[in-house]
């Protein structure tokens, strides 16, 4: 019994660990824009005194240099004369912690009792095994700004675990690649759409 016990609380602990510790990512986008006229592109430089990247340059340096890969090798080109649109991207720490629990307790007999978060579950002997951990989440936001109308038409943030002070060359390579791969698909799906309402 107590070596089925160890092996559950492993293996549920690895569970809570892939779920916290994966990448996420969301967008959103104006959904009438037509991205299509969207080829050369530039950065926003300008930082608020309160933004972590106005002191922090080496992160921000690694951040513009990863998108910027990211979207030439998609087919966008970086101007400095008049591009077709800006890329401001922000950068944001903050600590997490997660509680999880097996529902199971070790002791004399068995019985019905509860775990958390869950009620109502079987257990072995007199409450649940619960633990806690505490991780840095980082966060990666790029924005797409229409210079024709200064409008923002597209948002995206990646959130992950962070080690350090902040994020790691192998972690923006793979933010900004996670970034630009949703734009793309983002793109494609306002193009569908503004060919669906063209058509009617």
């Amino acid at each position: 019994m107590k070596v089925f016990k160890t092996f559950l609380t492993v293996l549920l602990f690895s569970a809570a660990l892939a779920v916290a510790f994966g990448a996420s990512i969301k967008s959103d986008y104006q959904k009438d824009f037509d991205f299509s006229r969207l080829h050369t592109f530039s950065f926003k430089t300008e930082r608020d005194s309160g933004d972590r990247l106005a002191t922090n340059t080496i992160e921000a340096q690694r951040i513009q240099k990863a998108l910027a890969v990211q979207l030439q090798e998609n087919g966008f080109t970086q101007s400095s004369g008049n591009p077709d649109f800006i890329v401001a991207f922000y950068s944001r720490l903050k600590e997490k912690t997660e509680i999880n629990s097996t529902g199971f307790g070790y002791g004399p007999d068995w019985g019905w009792g509860y775990g958390i978060p869950y009620r109502a579950r079987w257990r072995w002997g007199r409450g649940p095994d619960i633990w806690t951990y505490t991780y840095t989440q980082g966060c990666v936001m790029a924005d797409i700004i229409d210079t024709k109308t200064q409008e923002l038409v597209w948002r995206g943030v990646v959130k992950d675990t962070v080690n350090g002070i902040g994020q790691s060359e192998k972690q923006v390579n793979s933010a900004a690649k996670d970034l630009i791969q949703r734009f793309l698909k983002d793109t494609r799906s306002a193009g569908k759409q503004r060919a669906k309402n063209q058509a009617r």
